[in-house]
């Protein structure tokens, strides 16, 4: 008598299986975050995990703008293809130009380590040497996903999560644990990931590709470049303003808060990789359900949100001053709240962000992005300079729902034209 094979993992069909490897691979990625970013915080001071904030920041500003130069425009543009060589020549090229992203943001990390007076410089250059590897590993994650391939990209986090911990671990035994360090051994992780990553896809970065991938993607990589720097910009401008406005602890208290919250990010994140192949799949069968898709991610992700920060307000403190260390948790401490709204806010907007990016309405989400960094910045900085660190907590929070409004009024107008320009 003859057995049927069980359906392999990566046979598992529709967006709920789609949206369960997103999850479980953004999982291991904010673990990787969480993991440095407790572990900086309980070895450094005050001072330097500010640092540390800040040049994560700059970590973002280059990731974001990878995205929107290699991986958005494959996943606008690629996300029903299957594994086609159309796909491959995209794949080859798009990992290419992250690549090179990757080499310019070596420099320029560099640049500012050496520059006289820089604080904490360590943890800059930490971040530049591995900037290569951790572009390219996650343009590796987005091209899995583009195809469908979501176990590939968990096992790609997996590995850097498990190359990060033993590195933790030779340098734990070692007494050689230092902010530089470890941040180091983060990174690193990510190399040895993104070089698995060109095993794993069978395919290679082609640098001859590169000019040909961006003129082709003309049309959409500068809006999105814009978006991007709008956002990860916006971060850095008003933690650089509230930290000339209440010092480096108000910015290392909400960094920490940001750090403890991190399973949010694990949503966020997470559906945001799935969100616009799966918005793009939706538009093929009708606007309503592209709206249903979108409602759902963004409801979905909200509540997620507000439930975890709801169950870590009743954590014992005891386990925040574990994690982060007394000092710094003091400072997290009082803007926990405002920190779990603000993070709320901004992970909901992700089902108008999928909208947008399906309808491949690049002026509004640029615009939502433009107005959105102004309100940010206004009311975080503001914020700061009325009530300290609690009171840039809440102006950003508060400024986080009106933007909230703003895209999805954006994205029911998208659709609204979409739909006259098609009739």
């Amino acid at each position: 008598m003859k057995f049927r094979r069980p359906k392999k993992l990566r046979r598992l069909a529709g967006p709920a299986g789609r949206a369960g490897w997103g999850l479980a691979d953004q999982a291991l990625s904010s673990l990787s975050n969480l993991a440095v970013g407790v572990l900086v915080a309980r070895s450094s001071s005050v001072a330097d995990f500010g640092v540390y904030a800040l040049a994560f920041g700059g970590y973002t500003i280059a990731l974001n703008v990878s995205r929107a130069v290699s991986t958005e425009p494959l996943a606008v543009r690629h996300s029903t293809d299957g594994r086609t060589p159309a796909w491959e020549r995209a794949v080859r090229a798009s990992t290419a130009t992250a690549l090179l992203l990757g080499f310019l943001g070596l420099l320029v990390g560099l640049a500012i380590a050496l520059f006289p007076g820089v604080p904490s410089r360590g943890v800059l250059v930490a971040f530049a040497i591995t900037m290569p590897g951790l572009l390219l590993q996650d343009a590796w994650r987005w091209a899995f996903f583009v195809v469908g391939d979501g176990y590939k990209a968990f096992l790609n986090d997996l590995i850097w999560l498990l190359s990060m911990l033993a590195i933790f671990g030779g340098l734990y035994l070692t007494d050689t644990a230092s902010a530089f360090s470890i941040t180091f051994a983060w990174g690193l992780g990510a190399v040895i990931a993104a070089v698995a990553g060109r095993f794993q896809t069978g395919l290679a970065p082609r640098r001859q590709l590169i000019r040909e991938w961006v003129r082709r993607n003309w049309d959409l990589t500068p809006k999105y470049v814009g978006e991007m720097l709008a956002i990860s910009g916006t971060i850095q401008v008003y933690m650089l303003g509230i930290t000339a406005a209440a010092g480096l602890a108000a910015t290392a208290g909400i960094r920490g808060a940001q750090v403890l919250l991190g399973p949010v990010n694990v949503l966020n994140q997470g559906i945001r990789m799935i969100s616009v192949p799966e918005a793009g799949r939706a538009l093929r069968h009708s606007y309503r359900r592209l709206w249903l898709v979108g409602l759902a991610i963004s409801l979905g992700v909200g509540a997620g949100a507000l439930a975890w920060g709801a169950v870590f307000l009743l954590l014992p403190p005891v386990v925040g001053r574990e994690l982060l260390g007394p000092g710094v948790w003091a400072q997290a401490h009082a803007v926990l709240i405002p920190v779990i709204l603000l993070q709320a806010f901004g992970a909901s907007n992700a089902g108008a962000f999928a909208i947008l990016r399906a309808l491949a309405a690049a002026n509004r989400g640029l615009g939502v992005r433009l107005v959105s960094s102004v309100v940010l910045v206004v009311c975080g900085v503001g914020g700061a300079f009325l009530d300290g660190a609690s009171g840039a907590a809440w102006g950003l929070a508060g400024a986080s729902f009106c933007t909230l409004l703003l895209w999805w009024h954006q994205a029911n107008r998208a659709i609204a034209a979409h739909r006259r320009a098609n009739a």
